[in-house]
């Protein structure tokens, strides 16, 4: 059974401003990154799709469920497909933020959060949950493939998850705007086919 994990397309106001849970307008490109992603996926099956409910996320889950390229059986969206929480740094450029307060949370992002945010760790939980919930009744089923449209940080913690990498280490793998990652399982080892195509 295959999943795609699905990073939403890019965003107009770019990387130098936290917009975490923020929604944000998408860039310009959209259309050419969505039509990209559509062609990569597979249409002899009917597929799952789950989505963060963020614009940004909802866009392509509502264009990709009325494309004629896609057979679904369901599209839900989840709040804990949701980026990370940067709570009182959403929407400020990442230069604007003191660094008596971003220095300790670089150092440890992973159970130091943002003021009124949240750590990777709580991430990490929330996303861990989903998918005990929502994918692993489908996999056990062999009911794929599953498509995730979701954020950065949600398609990091998934891949350390599978991985077992330390999450310190999660934003070592470098994910492009609009890009698919892809893993298969048999329902006990999960292997990456593949990340940032």
């Amino acid at each position: 059974m295959d999943i795609y994990l699905i990073r939403h397309t890019e965003v107009a106001v770019g990387r130098t401003v936290s917009y975490g849970q923020s929604d944000v307008e998408l860039a310009t490109n959209y259309t050419e990154q969505r039509d990209r992603i559509l062609t990569q996926l597979p249409t002899d099956a009917p597929a799952n799709l789950f989505s963060s409910p963020l614009n940004r996320c909802r866009l392509l889950a509502n264009d990709l469920a009325t494309s004629a390229e896609v057979d679904l059986t369901s599209v839900q969206f989840d709040d804990r497909l949701k980026e990370l929480n940067f709570g009182d740094w959403e929407m400020t450029p990442w230069a604007d933020i003191p660094r008596s307060t971003l220095d300790p949370w670089m150092a440890d992002f992973v159970n130091v959060g943002p003021p009124g945010g949240e750590t990777f760790r709580e991430l990490f939980d929330r996303v861990g949950a989903f998918w005990q919930e929502k994918i692993s009744p489908l996999v056990a089923q062999n009911r794929g493939p599953v498509y995730i449209i979701t954020h950065g940080g949600v398609i990091r913690s998934l891949l350390c998850l599978f991985l077992d990498l330390s999450l310190q280490n999660a934003y070592r793998i470098h994910l492009d705007y609009g890009s698919l990652n892809k893993l298969s399982t048999d329902g006990q080892y999960y292997t990456i086919q593949y990340v940032n195509r």
